[in-house]
């Protein structure tokens, strides 16, 4: 809250690289390998790519930010 302008931008977008970051290695370490249920699994699977493309968008803004 306290943080504005580009010091708001960069903190959010770090943010955003981590939390992608870290729900990928959940659905990849934890998530999609002990999976039961094959239509959880499934879908866990189908919803994967979607935070693959979230992640490399957000790095790339936060490279665009470090210059």
């Amino acid at each position: 809250q306290s943080l504005k302008g580009a010091d708001f931008d960069k903190a959010y977008v770090d943010n955003e690289v981590t939390y992608h970051q870290q729900v990928l290695d959940a659905l990849d370490k934890t998530l999609i390998p002990n999976a039961k249920n094959e239509e959880l699994k499934n879908l866990l699977v189908k919803v994967r790519p979607a935070f693959v493309d979230h992640l490399e968008h957000a790095k790339k803004i936060q490279a665009s930010l470090k210059k």
